[in-house]
């Protein structure tokens, strides 16, 4: 889709001058922030989720998986639906269905039906980032593509920065079901803003064809590959469920390969991956999509399970580190219009990468500003490399695909972070079974320390008028949760370490991408 008369575009640059693309600027971005705090806010609910419904983190992670799956799915229908309906009424539908999730979620009488809600406001995230960003390419001439994409996001990070400590405040002093209400109130002006200045387009007579075999096979491999790790650790890696569903994961995936290569409208425009530099900016963006949603995810349930903060402090923590995005982003925009992309693309992963190397060493006794300073350092690092890696993606493809580079692009970054939670959900998991097993071999009566801290609380339990019997089993009793705790410790210090280290291998594919060729169709 270009720019003409039929578009809508030039008679609403003509109606409200060079304003024009600011006005559609702050339309699609207060959509965004909307979005933004169903994303981000949800994070610090997870314990409040997993003691309302009496699930487990295995269960309780789907309302981050299933949204973030859900996200990376509709993002290769956004460009057939551009197409088909216009960015005006695109837009339209995407805040309708993202407030009937939000509703469904707020008032879920299950974790099954809040994973429904979860679901529908991912199909409609999906659909709206890359709509935001090839509106805003489309408004703006190609040399400050590179600032507007810092703009959005500077604006993209504002839920991010408040979303937290609002949803923590909400979850303390009312319930977390009220998350999903708020934002609500963002979504009204969006829709009004949207029917009159997003552009609109005449509804052709046919629709253009739809690879809907496509989606069917992205969907299959996305939760058959999700269920399967997600149960890996419940259920055995070795079960028949979990085989299953990794190998339908598998297949699939084979399908799609060779299905997308001879489809007449792919749904994933494999041809864009002849170019090096585009297939090199995927790889990174996949990694940087782990990072990016998996340290949001873990350190506020790191936080509140194992430093017991509630969830406002947990917020507060993270407010820091939004607003240090908030002021790189628009440095980070103007460094992307002076440098090659691969530049602060490989010095964004390093810096995220050393923050989490420094996260890796916290514990129970950590200070809350030591745990500011060092995710303020990985978000340093995202701000930086984040719109370096929108705008190393779009340039690498010729103009007439550019709404397919921006739907796969977000695709792979969003796809990074919900295979990126499962799978590190599933690997803070087998760790923390591991060393509570190994802790659990060292409590003996030979370890001093343990018959130390026994006699301890045996001694505190006289006092209550307990038997010697029950005295000793309350006194294993809080061995056993002490031994839990410290396991669940390491288990996360293992989880962050493993990000830092996969960003840190990812720095040499990223630095790649500069010396890759231009796009060369064949």
């Amino acid at each position: 889709m270009t720019l003409s008369s039929g578009s809508g575009v030039d008679e609403l640059f003509h109606r409200y001058g060079s304003s024009y693309r600011w006005l559609v600027t702050l339309t699609v971005m207060t959509g965004a922030i909307a979005m933004g705090l169903a994303s981000s806010m949800v994070n610090v609910a997870v314990p409040s989720v997993i003691g309302a419904f009496g699930v487990g983190l295995d269960q309780a992670q789907w309302m981050a998986t299933g949204f973030l799956a859900t996200m990376s799915a509709t993002m290769l229908v956004s460009s057939w639906l551009i197409e088909v309906l216009g960015q005006r009424i695109t837009y339209t539908l995407i805040l309708t269905v993202f407030g009937l999730g939000s509703f469904l979620s707020a008032t879920a009488p299950n974790i099954d039906i809040l994973i429904v809600g979860r679901v529908l406001q991912g199909a409609a995230n999906g659909v709206g980032q890359p709509l935001a960003m090839y509106t805003m390419f489309n408004v703006f001439p190609p040399e400050r593509r590179g600032t507007a994409i810092g703009i959005y996001g500077l604006f993209s990070v504002l839920a991010p920065t408040f979303g937290p400590i609002v949803g923590g405040i909400a979850i303390d002093g009312i319930s977390w079901r009220y998350l999903f209400f708020l934002p609500l109130p963002f979504c009204v002006p969006a829709l009004m803003m949207g029917l009159v200045f997003m552009p609109g387009k005449k509804l052709a007579p046919r629709l253009p064809p739809f690879d809907w075999l496509g989606l069917g096979l992205v969907l299959t491999i996305l939760f058959s590959l999700l269920s399967g790790l997600a149960n890996g650790p419940r259920m055995g890696w070795d079960s028949d469920f979990v085989v299953y569903r990794l190998m339908a994961a598998a297949g699939a995936l084979v399908a799609f390969i060779f299905w997308e290569l001879r489809a007449p409208y792919p749904l994933l425009d494999l041809s864009l991956f002849r170019n090096r530099q585009f297939a090199l900016t995927m790889v990174a963006g996949f990694v940087f999509g782990t990072g990016l949603f998996a340290s949001g995810y873990f350190v506020p349930i790191f936080v509140q399970t194992i430093q017991n903060y509630n969830a406002t402090r947990a917020g507060l923590l993270l407010f820091p580190g939004g607003m240090v995005m908030m002021l790189f982003f628009p440095l980070a925009g103007r460094i992307t219009d002076a440098m090659p992309a691969h530049i602060p693309i490989a010095a964004g992963l390093l810096i995220f990468s050393i923050g989490f190397f420094l996260i890796q060493a916290v514990d129970v006794n950590t200070t809350f500003f030591a745990l500011v300073i060092y995710t303020a350092i990985n978000k340093v690092g995202l701000s930086l490399a984040i719109p370096s890696l929108s705008v190393a993606a779009l340039r690498a493809v010729p103009p007439e695909k550019l709404a397919r580079a921006a739907s796969a692009s977000t695709f792979f970054r969003n796809l990074g972070g919900g295979i990126g939670i499962t799978m590190l959900t599933a690997f803070f998991q087998h760790r923390t079974q591991f060393h509570a097993e190994a802790l659990t071999e060292t409590q003996t009566w030979s370890n001093q320390t343990t018959r130390e801290l026994l006699g301890g609380i045996q001694h505190l339990l006289a006092g209550t008028g307990l038997s010697d019997t029950n005295q000793m089993a309350g006194a294993i009793n809080y061995l056993s949760h002490v031994v839990q705790a410290q396991a669940a410790t390491i288990g996360f210090k293992d989880t962050f370490l493993a990000i830092a280290v996969m960003a840190l291998l990812a720095v040499g594919p990223a630095w790649m991408i500069g010396r890759g060729p231009r796009w060369r169709m064949s």
